[in-house]
Parts: C-alpha cells; structure tokens; sequence
C-alpha cells in the first residue's frame, strides 16, 4: 500500500546504492521506508499500570492510553505477512537499508567515518546487555501509517524521527531468556503510567489563543513578531552586567525572515537539507537569526557548539552533509587564520555566509509573508557524551512543541490558570501601544521574564531559552559565562529586571553563595541606585545530574532568605535534564503535583530530602530510614545516606527502572537504570542506527505472574543511563551507570554465592572525601575493570606539600573503609588543578569519565601512588599444587583429567642416512674420520680448484685459495706451533677476526693435537667484559699460550686492555700468591717464517689417540649475555656429524658457494666458516663483520652475484642491513636464488620481526618461505630447522590460562586478545629426534602439553668441557623412562611443545602434514607464583607495550626485566625520562593482572641507558637481579605493590625532575629491605624459584673448571645453569667502575 502520489516501489524497495530517492513532503526531505507488514506473531500487549502504582483490577482497561503500540496499515498487510513461508517478500527489507539520515538499523545501513561509529560502546557499560533488534536473526517486517492515520498527542506514542514513521521491527518471536530471570515473575516494580496535562496553555500575551494550535514554533515566532512587535524578547549582557543588545520580537522575526529569504533564493538547497551554524556564545542573537531562519526555510540547521578540533568540525560536516555554513564575519576571519596557521584547508564543498550582513526584511504595507512549510526535522544537536563521544541528536518540531508545552504546564500555577481563563472568558484586549509592558501585572507575573548564563546554543539552556522563551512569549536574558563570578552581578541583574526564572547549576551558583556569604557588602552595595531583592524570583532552576542536600540548605539559609526570596525552598528547584538526548528535562518540583502522594501547600515543596540505609544501598535497595525533619547529626554518623527527590517525571512522561545488566524490569525499591518514554523526547541519533536502536527504542524484560515466561513489554523507552529509583514517586538519581562502583566480596567458605558485590556510588564517596579530609581540593572516583573484577580507584588532587601525601593517602583509605566499607584499589594524589577537565557553561569542571581515560592511558600529573591490593583483589587463580608447581604429581593429575580424547607422546622420528656421497667422486663421506681426512682428500683430488675466497672492503674478489694453497698455509702455522713448543693435550685459546688465519689456526691445532678454544675477538670498548671472561678461561683450563694474529696482538697489547689488567690485580684467587695478572704467551701466526710444504710432506697424521670420543677436538665456549661461560666438548666424529646434518638437511652440493661473514668461532657460523665447504668440497667466501657494517650492501650483492642457494644470517645483522636500507637505494640486487637463509635463534622466535624483515626484502625477491628459523643451541647448533618446509612458519596463539597449567590450547586472537604469538622452529634435520619430556618425572609428555626438550642426535656436542660433576654426564646422555635404554638424549634445558600442522603445499595444493617444534623459553627463566608458571618475556613485553596509548616513549625499547627473588616477583623499567613514570605503576600493575593475572610485588624504575644489555642488546639478567639484591641498582623510583602491614608506610612521592638525582631511591608503599639470602637464589640464571631449592653459588665445587647447565637431584630434576663468574667481588668491584655500552662502537656484534 502507497501513499497518495508516490511513484511505484520498486521490486525490493529503495537501496541504498540507488542514486534517486522518493522524498514525501510530509517527511520534510529525508529518505523514508516502504511498507513492511508485521509479523502474525505480534508480542502480547500488556496495559501499563494506572498512575503511580495503583493496579488495575483483572478485567478492567486501564485508565490511559495504551504505550506506543504498533498501528497496522489494513487487514491486507496482516494476511501477507502470515502467508509467509520463507520466500522472500518485495516488502522484507532486511537488506534495503536506504534511509541516509537517522535510520533504524536493518543489519546493513550507511554509515560514515569508522572512527566515529562504536557500536560495542552500548548506553553506558560492556556489562549491559542490550537487545537490539536490528541484530536478530530472523526476517523483519512492519508497517507504516500515514500522519493522517497517527493518534494525536497520544502519550507513550513517541513518534519516531527515522522517516516520519511509527514502526518497530518486530522481535523474534522466539528469543532466549535467561531462566534466572523467571524469579521476578509477579515482583517486578512496573513502569508509571505519565500525568496528563489537566489544562490547556493558552497564550500568556494573548489568553484568548490556545498554544496548541500551533503546528511549530517557527509559527509561533512570526505570531510573536505581528501581534506583539514592540515587546522585548532577548536581553543580552556581557560580563558586567551592561545591556550589549535588546531585541524585540519584530526585530528578531524581520532577521530570520531575512535569512529564510537569502537562504531560499540564493543557497540551491532543497527542502531538508543540512546547515551548519558555527557561531559564539557572545553571538547568541546572530545564532537565534540563522536558527529561526532555517526554520522558516525549511532546512534542518546543526548548530555546531561541542567541537574542539577541526577534525570534529569536518566530521560533522561530513555526517550530516551540510553545503552550507552560517556564521559571522569575526568567526569566519579568525577561522581562516587559526587553520591558515595550522596548514588545513576549510572544506571545499561548504559555503561559508556571513550573516551579520543580511539585515531584516523590508515589508511595505500590505505585504504579506508565505506560508510556513518546515521540514519535520528542526534541528540536529552534536553534543559529546562524558566518554568523549561526538554524536548528534535529531530534534523535530513536535519534540520541540511538547517539550515547552510540558514545561509551561509544570511552571503555572492555580493563580495563574483561573487569571488566564478569566481573561479568556472575558475576551482580553490587547494593548494597543505595544510598549514595553515590563511592569504590567500581566506581563510581570504571567509572562516570565528569564535570565540564564548557561550555555544558550544546546542541550537545556536552548530549550529553555530561544524556544521555551518564544513559545512563552518571556523575556530571556543572557548573561556572560563569567558573570556568576563577579560579586553581585548575578543577584543585581535578577533584581534589576525583576526576573521570575533564573537557569543555573551548582558550579555557577558556587562563586555567587560564596562571595555573598564572605563579603555580602560587595552584593549589597553592587549598585548605589537599586537594592538587591530576589523576591520576584519563583524558579531557580539548578541543571544537576544529581542533588547536592547540603549545598541546597546552605544557598536557601545563607543566599535566598537574606536576599528576600519569597518561599526559598519552593524557588529552589533543581531539576534533571537529559544533556546527550537532546537536552530533554526529565524532573523537577513542578506546580502540578500528584493527588495524594505529594499534598504540601506552597512554601514547603522545596526538595523533599530522604535519608536512606547505607548498608542497604550497598545491595542496591533503597531503604527510607526518616526524612530530613528530625535529622540533626550528620548523615555519615548515622549509617545512612541523605539524598533529595527531584520530583516527579514530567507530564506526558512514562518511567520504568530497569536492571542495567539483564534489562529487566527492577523489584520494588531497588536501584536500576532509568528508562523514559515521552512526546519529548528525540526519535534517534543521527545516522547511528544501531545506537538510535538499542538507545532510543530499547524495550525492558517483563515476567508476568502467572506465566513466569520472561517476555518483552510492549513499550520502546530511551536508556538514560542514569541511575535512580522512584521513592513515593518522586525520582531519586544517583548518578550514570559509570557513576556507580562494584566491589567484589570475597565469599566466605560457607557461603555458596561465589560473585556478591557493594554498590557504592561515586558522588556520594566523593562528597564524602572532600568534606571530611582536609587538603583533598578536588576528586573522582572512577572503576577500573581488570580481570573480570571492578576496582575502585580514587584520584584526588591536593595542595599540601609533598611530605604529607602518604599520611593524606593513608587516611582517603581509612575514611571510606570506616564510612563506607569500601577498600579502593589506588589512590593517585596529583597537583591542584592538573585533573582533566571540560568547559560547561563557562566553567572547567572535573570530568570521571575523562580522568578514568588519562589514567589508564598514564596521562595524570601524579605525585604520590598508594595501592591496597591484598582487599581489593580476590578471584587471582592459582595452581593445584602451591608447593611443587606444575610439575608435580597434582598438577599432573589435573592436567590428565582436563584433557579429552586420544593422547600421544610427544616423538619425532628419526631419518638416519646410510650414505652421503660426494657428488664429484660419489665416495661415501661417512667413511672418512676426521674433517682432517677430508681436507687431505680434497688437496689430493682437486689440488687448484679454489676452497677459499676472501672479499675486500668493496666487496671485490681477492686471490682465491687453493685446496692445495690452504694445505700449506696449514702446515706452516703447524710447523710454527710446533717450533713455539706447542704439544698435543695443550690447551689455547684463539682469538682471531674473521678471516683465514682462524680456520688456519684450528685445523694446525687438530693436526697437532692441541685442543682449540675458539672465542670472539676482543673489544677495547668490551673490556669490562672480554678480559674477565679471558681470564677466566686461562686460569680454569691451564692455558699457556694463545693464538692471535696481529690485529689481535695490537688489540691485547694496547694501552687500555693493559690498564684494564692492572686494575684486576689481586682479583683472582688462583694469581693470590704474586697478587698480579699477565697475559699468556703471544702466538701470532702472522710471523709464521716462510714454510712450503703440504701436511702430507710435513708426515702430520692424526694420532689414532686423537680420534677417539673422549678426546676434545674443539672446545666451544658460549657466553650469555651475563657473559656467564658454557663450554662443550666437540670430537671430530662429531665435527662430521655437524657437516653430514648440514649436507643432508639443506640438500648441499659442491656447485654452489658458501658464504660465511659473523660468529666464527662457535655455532652455525663455525661450521660455515670451519667445517662445511670443506666437506661439501665447495668453495667459501669469506666477508668481514667489519666490512658487512661499513657496507651491508656487499652481502647481498655477494648472495646475488655467486647465486647462493644456503646461507646464515642472525636477527642482529639483519636489522642492521634494514636500518642501513632506510636511506639507501636497495633494490639493485636480486635474491631470487637464495632458497634457504637460515636465522639462528636459542630463544623464542621475534615474529614482529619476522614480519618487519619478510616485508623489507620482499623488493629483492626474497620469498617469505626462504626465510627460515633454526633453533640452535649450546650443545647443537641446528636441532630443528624450517629448511626446505617451503611454507610460511606457522602460527599458534596459546591461551595464557592454560599455558600457566602446563597447557597448550590454541586459540583465535579475536577472541582471546592475550593469546601468545608462537612461530615454529621447524622440523627435526636428519640424524635427529626430539622428545618432549616431563623435567623431572622423565618421562614424555602427552599431546597438549609442553615439556623439556630433550634431543637425541649424533651432532650433540658429547659432554660438557671442564666439569667434573657426575650430573653432568646425566643431562648429556639422559634416558627416557620406560624407553629404550639404547637411546640417549641431551637436556635443552629448554620448554617446547610439538604440534602438528597440516597444509597445502605445490601447486596442486597436496595436504602435507608437518611435525613442528614450538619453542617456549628456558626453564631457568621461568618462576611461579600462586603454583602456575611464567615465562618473563611474556610479562616483558606486556609491560613495554602497556604505555603505548600515552607515553609512547617513556618506557624504553626491551627496557623491561622481570624476575623473583626473596619470594617476591620484581620488575625493572628502563625510563626514558622521570616525568610520568608514577602514571605508569597503575598501568604495569594493571597490565600484568590482567593478562597473567598475578600481582607484581615491585615496581623499580631506572633511568635511561641504564639497564645493563649485551654488546648484541640482550638483557643482562643476572647482573640487573645481583644488582637488585645487593642494592647498587640505582633507581628514580620503588614501589612496593604490596607492603608489609606492619609496614609505618613513610612518604612516598615523585621530585621534580630538575632534583632528580641517579643514584636517589624513591619508594612507594615501602616495606623492609630485602633480606640478601644467596641460597635462595640462582645468582647465575637471574632467576628464582620459589618451589625448588637452587643449588647455592658459594658451595659449588671447587674443581669445577667451567660453566656449564647442570642437574641436580635436589631441585627434583629441573635444570639449573650454574655458570661461575669470575669473582663476584671483581664483579661488584666493576659494577660502578664503568658502564655497559649497548650501542655498537666501533666493531660489529651479529
């Protein structure tokens, strides 16, 4: 069914896509919907209750009108929509969403800039459950009715602003309840029914006209301008009180007529289309001409007031589509400029009109103006909810016709109605002179005349003032925002213009109480002509969100009642409005009452005050203990809570109080969110559909008694997010939803309730601290959520010095646990002044939901913290087993019945090859016995083919290296060794550049039988570090000499290495008897004398002696970045081992070259440098890390241009290749033949920087699956590999719970958001299996778990070097238990998973199923808490991210260590500045509960490069813990999260920056120092255990020559790395003597 005259639908209604839109002139030039037919399941509808609680009897209709109920267009419609059976109707418009404006939601709609658009952000809280019906599921239908066929001012019958349409989406007819709900069956407190208006309002100035015969309020001004020209309408005053403009009613309908005129003619706008008005506050008259005129134009102005950037400027412009902008000259001059300023543009497609130059229209006699044809639509309100929200209301005329119909009716009293129907009756003559009647007891008592500072342009001050004003026909004053605080301006102007209304708030009414009640002379004496008299007053109407009892008391005893105010507490009114839903009054004492609930005669219907239970308001009950009279002591001494009535909701006004949480309707006397319906009221939010939906139309959960079947009650209300309740009627508010705190009880344990909360509400607590705690200038209490719990956090801002912030704090918490029983979380102590705060009618005034946003982005000023989380904090979990952790017996237990299905052992297989054969001779490679042997064959076999090649520094080819050359070269440092003295079992340590005089060096030492140690070239800037850990290696295996060249020689002879040793005398107990330290014998190979015979010509063979497995080949030596010592023990079976892996895994040939440039000396890079292209028989290219720094681009030039299909590169090398590229040319090069790039890594793989590196070499043709992780360790560099996989690495999120169980449950990052990011590892190479096993059971883990990481593979390094513990040969050749003792493995010591993966890979896609290596971290780091376990790079990287909203600098990059000592978990913060860092305790508190759900124990913060790093970056773990312990750390601040609670608690604050001293302890919530227990440590791992006992650094044994993991026995097989430093009295000797230089200087570490 159509209307009259429209065109023909067509087939699926109006789409969105569709360019050409029907605009129906009744709609006023907005989209409308096609008819939609409802549902033959329509929702029962049930009456709403009589007025005020009194029941209907059974039977009986109810006395009003039913509650918007749904209208059908005709019986035809209905019948369609039964017929339905899931074929589509022409009228389902589910997916037809074409209504551009203010639409409701049909699951697809247009919408604008996605940063506006927060549909998860419902009325108030993520708690709320919202219904919102353009969500469902099912199909849709609805009808619409003409205006014609609307009922007239039926109340409930709010008509909706989508399209001029009532109609509703109807519900699915099936929807799920929650079962608890069927407990309020029969109890639920049901919605009031609204007052009716018993009168008609007439026109003040003429009673002989009804003011409903007015169809807008357009109408009604130019009736204003014609019948009563000359009376006065708007007064304008500037901050003094001096008349700037006086306007009369001609005067203001001759400008909008003008601008209507200008607007019609000259802008091309249609009929509804958008305007924009951009004018001051000092401009309001200008702003009144252009909002009238657009009212008469018929276009929808959007005053534009709420904005504060140009960003929101543009948005609104954009969202509502305005072309064309009003504004003044001044506004438009400035604004130019400022944006001019600022490099932005004004939008092109607006036209900006100044219009302070347009004048007033010129009528001649007998003109006649045109008809009034309005749109619907008035205008659009952006106004900014308290979360900072920007989003516009639309207002139509007929909300606007009923709001200030309601709120005349409110405001006349009996007199005032029998004058107006007097004069009526007797037919009023109008005066002819038109004069100003000022003094006229009609125009004095009956016209009102206004005055109001607040805000005119929006929200209650509109609506009251420029549309109340001209509806009413009063004279309405504007007064500066700053006028209240001048000293009897305010009172004088009420006097002076004998005002009777006056719009105020507390914050304005704060400075003019004040200074009358200090000074009254200054009131008094204001002006020397005119006493002040407020005796004309009849309202002073206080716009509060909720009533201040004592402040009330004070203006009416001390302001009203000295002034002369007739009946002070009837004037006294305030009043609650509705500022983000268009500004809507909803209560105040009006005139009219209620028969029988509200019966006091006039001079006592001042605020009706209730003092209600404390206790019970805790439990969310409202419990009247008394009334105000007879109430003497303070409220907070009795228990109980004094709270005034606004009154009773508007006429025309339905109120429900709903549940918040379920939306049900609320039980008698219980607190809940308040739900209106009204005429009043807006239809939606602009072009927020869903918002408008679940907002503006939401429907409450009725249960009714006989069925118990929870249903929705048929009436749509308006959530306002405020909470009250209604106590005899009368609303009662205590705040927003947001305004409201939760505390969690922690549950006895006979109680069988599990979450039992306190209600508390902020303003009361507010109130509470301020009155009774002097120093507290201002506060907020806001609620954080933090691991599905609300806290309470107070932040207060003081004016005392610093000293006694801790005392101040001490007692905040005390009061409101004795007044309140509420424990608060935090309490943050700023300076005065420095909170967060919103302008609001001229004032800056302290904004929760604001101040809860700066502190959890760390935005506050804070000088002290204070944290109480022992009370505060309860559902932290914590494991089965407190004492043995995840590894015992109960925890296993427990992880065996969480597990469901089949589960298997955690195995690889192993791929051993029988033969590995030399493709230029297919001889069996595994024939041969030593690295030694092979090298002899190639001479023999390819004597000139080249088997070394060094690049220079421009990446140029030097003279190649033959086989037979090398040989040689061999011999002659052999020769030279042997010449020196050098015999077989000696011990030396090589320290040589990259270069060929190291592999030289380590095939003379095999050849002689001297056992190598190979470390990394010794830095001047390292010294620190390289000489100790030199040192140390001479003295524990006896070193008499060692092999440099000369670069190395000059290094170690030079004036500060020297220096350095001098400063070491005395420090070592092996060197006590001379008390001084020298450097070994020298060797430099370089002065080698010329020698030209071949090993084979010099009779070199290896002793048979040497090729046996006890014997060390090569010794290899890592150190951590503590530069704690690890040594291993290679053979030469292994050695070829390493090679056959290498060979057999990256499928090598002797055609390709290899490349070797970083990390000679141990791991992956010495078999590139060493071992590999001599058992491949291919040549090697050598680059220098020196040269690769100078110039990474040589590298992948070298890649390019030899096509290398193999190679190694780490992640420090990498990176810096890609900051070198930022600024350089990279794309001249090609790695499209690059197949494998081996990364290795010992600890969990970066997969951000996976990431960063795949996408920066993408240019260069570099394949995201060549790119692949090895992962490497001490004993093996390549256990697992991603070689050849030729998939991307695989991605796993593993939920956090679970993994502090010892669980491996993969989860979807969208609904976990803290899941841990996982690359893998990659598979097992050939000759190799890996097993997960339990680390102290040992016996394998099942699928789903994760355990050690124990490796069986002939690469294994065999044992450790140096140690003579009998553990050790354990962790080196381990058994399983019940598995094949022929088997051994060695312990990682490493925490992993394997998980197997499934993917298509080639072209065909064929499913290829990997068996993958998660690596997780080294148990050594790991510690528990509360019986669950942590990995602390997980908490790092939590900690260094949490700053990111605000301080995006503050905290440094990797600048966050976590660790446990003393039974207590420490975390140190690396800062880059001190301002701010005590905004960052509550967000690293708060950031590591909520994600690992623990409570750190200490806070420290250090200053800038201060945190000791590695020269590769690394974090020196245990050098910051010893630090810690022995209290050299030097700190900006500590805090304590939980003291001791015999703890005095002695000031805690934050200098200022300029006293900041480095070595200044600052602490917060202090508690004793921590009592140094070395025993309950693991110096050497940085990490404590609470559930083990660690093995203690002083006992370890005195023979034991390196350091190395080791296993004990005590600590239930868990593995313990005790690595012996040098002497820790040379390490506290060194720890002030010098700093730890992270930046690279000089020398390349890769």
């Amino acid at each position: 069914m159509q209307p009259p005259g429209r065109p023909p639908l067509p087939p699926h209604g109006y789409h969105h896509q569709t360019s050409l839109q029907y605009f129906p002139p009744n709609t006023g030039g907005f989209p409308v919907r096609p008819n939609r037919p409802q549902m033959a399941q329509i929702p029962q509808i049930r009456p709403v209750p009589s007025p005020y609680g009194i029941e209907v009897p059974p039977g009986a209709a109810p006395s009003g009108p039913i509650g918007r109920t749904r209208h059908l267009v005709n019986e035809d419609a209905i019948e369609r929509a039964r017929s339905i059976s899931g074929a589509r109707s022409s009228l389902d418009i589910s997916d037809t969403a074409s209504i551009k404006g203010y639409t409701r939601s049909t699951g697809e709609y247009d919408y604008l800039p996605a940063r506006i658009q927060d549909d998860n952000a419902s009325i108030r809280s993520g708690r709320s459950s919202i219904y919102t019906t353009s969500n469902s599921n099912g199909q849709r239908f609805g009808g619409m009715i003409s205006p014609d066929d609307r009922p007239g001012r039926s109340v409930g019958n709010r008509i909706s602003l989508y399209n001029s349409m009532v109609y509703s989406e109807i519900l699915d007819p099936t929807p799920t309840f929650d079962p608890g709900l069927s407990k309020l069956g029969g109890l639920q407190f049901m919605p009031f029914e609204p007052r009716e208006l018993p009168f008609e309002n007439l026109d003040p100035l003429n009673p002989s006209m009804s003011l409903s015969n007015f169809a807008d309020i357009a109408a009604l001004l130019r009736y204003r301008g014609q019948t009563t020209p000359k009376k006065t309408a708007f007064i304008v005053l500037d901050q003094k009180g001096r008349e700037v403009h006086e306007w009369t009613w001609e005067k203001l309908h001759l400008k909008a007529e003008k601008m209507a005129q200008v607007i019609s003619k000259d802008s091309g706008l249609m009929k509804g289309e958008r305007v924009a008005l951009i004018y001051r506050k000092a401009e309001i008259l200008d702003f009144l001409v252009a909002l009238y005129g657009c009212f008469f134009a018929g276009v929808v102005a959007v005053p534009i007031n709420a904005v504060e950037e140009f960003r929101e400027l543009k948005f609104i412009l954009e969202a509502t589509e305005a072309r064309l902008a009003l504004t003044t000259e001044h506004n438009h001059k400035v604004f130019t400029r400022d944006l001019l300023a600022q490099k932005k543009e004004l939008p092109t497609n607006v036209i900006w009109w100044k219009t302070n130059e347009y004048g007033a229209i010129n009528l001649k006699k007998g003109d006649e103006l045109g008809p009034i044809n309005v749109t619907e639509l008035a205008y659009i309100e952006y106004t900014k909810s308290p979360n900072g929200e920007l989003k516009g209301v639309a207002i139509s005329h007929q909300t606007i016709m009923a709001q200030c119909n309601v709120m005349r009716g409110s405001v006349t009293d009996k007199k005032m109605r029998e004058y107006l129907d007097k004069q009526r009756n007797q037919g009023y003559q109008r005066q002819s002179n038109g004069g100003d009647e000022r003094n006229n007891e009609v125009s004095g008592k009956i016209v009102d005349t206004v005055l109001s500072y607040l805000e005119p342009r929006q929200q209650f001050g509109l609506i009251l003032g420029a549309l109340w004003g001209v509806y009413c026909g009063n004279t309405t004053i504007y007064l500066g925002s700053l006028g209240p605080d001048v000293p009897g301006l305010w009172v004088n102007c009420i006097s002076k213009y004998k005002a009777t209304i006056a719009l105020a708030d507390y914050p304005g009414l704060n400075p003019i109480v004040s200074s009358f009640i200090s000074d009254p002379s200054a009131t008094l004496n204001f002006l020397k002509k005119q006493t002040p008299d407020l005796s004309s007053l009849r309202f002073l109407f206080v716009d509060t969100l909720t009533i201040d009892v004592q402040k009330n008391q004070e203006i009416i005893e001390q302001f009203l009642v000295p002034l002369g105010a007739q009946f002070p507490k009837d004037v006294l009114t305030p009043l609650s409005s509705l500022p983000e839903h268009g500004g809507m009054v909803l209560s105040f004492g009006d005139l009219l009452g209620v028969q029988g609930l509200d019966d006091r005669v006039e001079g006592e219907r001042g605020v009706k005050v209730f003092l209600l239970d404390r206790e019970e308001l805790k439990e969310n009950r409202v419990v009247v203990v008394g009334t105000e009279e007879g109430s003497k002591k303070k409220d907070w001494e009795q228990g109980v809570m004094k709270v005034g009535a606004f009154g009773f909701v508007m006429p025309e006004t339905t109120i429900a109080v709903v549940d918040p949480e379920t939306t049900a309707l609320c039980l008698p006397n219980t607190i809940g969110e308040i739900w209106v319906d009204s005429p009043s009221l807006s239809g939606g939010f602009w072009n927020l559909p869903k918002h408008t939906e679940s907002i503006f139309h939401a429907r409450p959960i009725f249960v009714p008694g006989d069925t118990k079947q929870p249903e929705y009650f048929d009436q749509e209300f308006l959530r306002t997010g405020l909470l009250g309740s209604l106590i005899n009627g009368q609303l009662v508010i205590f705040g927003l939803y947001e305004h409201r705190i939760r505390q969690l009880i922690e549950p006895k344990q006979d109680e069988e309730e599990k979450d039992k909360y306190r209600f508390h509400y902020t303003l009361d607590l507010e109130n509470t601290v301020k009155k009774m705690i002097e120093g507290v200038h201002d506060c907020v209490v806001i609620e954080i959520y933090i691991k599905d719990q609300s806290l309470p956090v107070m932040i207060a801002e003081s004016t005392l010095p610093i000293e006694k912030l801790t005392a101040l704090a001490d007692e905040i918490f005390e009061k409101l646990v004795m007044y309140h029983g509420l424990r608060l979380y935090t309490i943050s102590i700023c300076a005065q002044g420095s909170l967060p705060r919103v302008w609001k009618n001229g004032k800056k005034l302290t904004n929760s939901i604001t101040c809860k946003k700066y502190f959890e982005y760390g935005r506050l000023q804070v000088l002290h913290v204070k944290t109480c989380v022992l009370d505060t904090v309860f559902n932290i979990p914590i494991g089965e087993d407190m004492v043995a952790g995840i590894w015992g017996p109960n925890a296993m237990a427990a992880r065996q019945e969480m597990s469901n299905g089949l589960r298997r052992t955690q195995y690889t297989r192993m791929d051993i090859p029988q033969e590995v054969l030399d493709e230029k001779t297919s001889i069996n490679l595994l024939k041969f016995r030593s690295i030694v042997d092979v090298l002899l064959w190639r001479t023999q076999m390819s004597p000139e083919e080249t088997a070394y090649n060094i690049l220079d520094t421009k990446g140029k080819e030097g003279k190649p290296i033959s086989w037979k050359k090398l040989n040689n070269r061999i011999a002659t440092v052999a020769n030279y060794l042997q010449k020196k003295g050098c015999k077989a079992g000696d011990h030396t340590v090589l320290i040589f550049p990259h270069g060929i005089d190291f592999v030289c060096s380590i095939f003379a030492c095999m050849v002689l039988g001297i056992i190598a140690i190979p470390i990394s070239q010794t830095e001047p800037t390292k010294a620190s570090e390289d000489i100790p850990a030199l040192f140390g290696l001479i003295e524990d295996f006896k070193v008499n000499y060692l092999l440099v060249n000369t670069d190395t020689e000059q290094v170690l002879k030079s004036r500060q290495i020297q220096n350095f040793i001098k400063t070491m005398s005395g420090g070592s107990k092996q060197l006590d008897s001379n008390n001084s330290k020298a450097l070994p014998l020298l060797i430099n190979i370089a002065k080698a004398p010329k020698y030209t015979r071949t090993l084979k010509e010099s009779n070199y063979v290896m002793m048979e002696e040497w090729l046996q497995p006890q014997w060390a080949t090569v010794v290899m030596c890592y150190f951590s970045a503590d530069q704690r010592r690890s040594c291993v023990r290679l053979n030469h079976d292994t050695l070829l081992a390493l090679c056959k892996v290498q060979k057999e895994t990256c499928r090598l040939t002797s055609i390709r070259a290899i490349l070797s440039c970083v990390r000679h000396f141990n791991g992956i890079g010495f078999v590139y440098t060493v071992l590999i292209g001599i058992y491949l028989g291919s040549q090697t290219i050598l680059i220098s890390p020196l040269d690769y720094h100078a110039n990474p681009l040589m590298w992948f030039e070298t890649l390019s241009k030899f096509k290398i299909k193999d190679t190694y590169a780490t992640f420090p090398m990498l990176q810096h290749a890609m900051s070198y590229y930022d600024s350089v040319d990279y794309r001249n090069f090609s790695l499209q033949n690059l197949k494998n790039l081996m990364i290795p890594v010992d600890c969990r793989p970066n997969a951000n920087l996976y990431k960063k590196m795949v996408k920066t070499f993408l240019a260069n043709r570099l394949e995201e699956v060549n790119v692949n992780y090895i992962y490497s360790h001490i004993a093996n560099p390549m256990i697992t590999t991603r070689s050849y996989m030729c998939v991307e690495p695989f991605e796993l999120y593993l939920d956090l719970k679970s993994l502090r169980r010892g669980i491996i449950k993969v989860v979807d990052p969208e609904d976990e958001p803290f899941g841990v990011l996982l690359h893998d590892s990659g598979m097992v190479p050939v000759s190799t299996q890996v097993a997960i096993v339990h680390p102290e059971t040992r016996r394998p883990c099942l699928s789903n778990e994760f355990g050690e990481i124990w490796v069986s593979s002939d690469s294994n390094a065999k044992s450790s070097y140096g140690s003579m513990d009998p553990l050790d040969q354990e962790r080196y050749s381990a058994i399983i238990d019940g598995g094949d003792p022929r088997i051994t493995y060695l312990r990682t010591g490493d925490l992993g998973f394997l998980y197997t993966v499934q993917k298509p890979v080639g072209e065909g896609g064929a499913l290829v199923e990997f068996q993958c290596l998660f690596f997780l971290g080294p148990i050594a780091e790991t510690f528990e808490v509360n019986g669950l376990i942590h990995f602390p790079v997980d908490i790092e990287f939590t900690v260094e991210r949490c700053h990111q909203l605000s301080h995006c600098n503050l905290i440094a990059t990797d600048g966050c260590v976590v660790f446990q000592a003393n039974g207590e978990t420490v975390c140190i913060v690396e800062v880059r500045s001190s301002e701010g860092i005590l905004n960052l305790v509550p967000c690293i508190m708060n950031s590591i509960l909520d994600e690992h759900q623990f409570i750190i124990d200490v806070i420290v913060f250090i200053g800038p490069g201060t945190l000791p790093k590695s020269r590769l970056g690394e974090k020196q773990r245990t050098k910051i813990m010893t630090s810690w312990l022995s209290g050299n750390l030097s700190t900006l601040h500590v805090h304590y999260v939980k003291p001791s609670p015999s703890n005095s608690r002695p000031n805690s604050y934050l200098l200022p920056p300029f006293m900041m001293h480095s070595q200044q302890l600052i602490t917060t919530n202090p508690s004793p120092s921590p009592t140094l227990d070395p025993s309950r440590y693991s110096i050497t791992t940085g990490f404590i255990n609470t559930t083990r006992s660690n093995i203690n650094p002083s006992v370890m044994p005195s023979d034991m020559m390196n350091n190395e993991l080791s296993l004990s026995n005590s600590n239930r097989g868990s593995l313990n790395i005790n690595n012996r430093t040098n002497s820790q009295e040379l390490t506290r000797q060194n720890t002030n003597s010098y700093k730890v230089n992270n930046a690279n200087t000089g020398t390349v570490n890769m």
